[in-house]
């Protein structure tokens, strides 16, 4: 098992997922060290219509963006 690194990403976070989509939503969970090398995975919640969706996405795919 690799070592858990700090990262600057925490629950309730508003980000952006780095991908053509751009979409943006909230952190509701962290998964862990799931990801290749350890890399810290988390649970995001997107606002779409006409149900709300869930995608777990590693953390180099996040940016935080500013609270609106």
């Amino acid at each position: 098992m690799g070592t858990l690194k700090p990262t600057n990403l925490k629950r309730g976070d508003r980000v952006k997922i780095r991908s053509g989509s751009g979409h943006v939503g909230r952190i509701v969970e962290l998964r862990g060290p799931l990801g290749p090398n350890g890399m810290q995975v988390y649970r995001v919640l997107l606002r779409t219509k006409p149900k709300p969706a869930y995608v777990e996405v590693r953390e180099d795919q996040l940016e935080v963006t500013a609270p609106t």
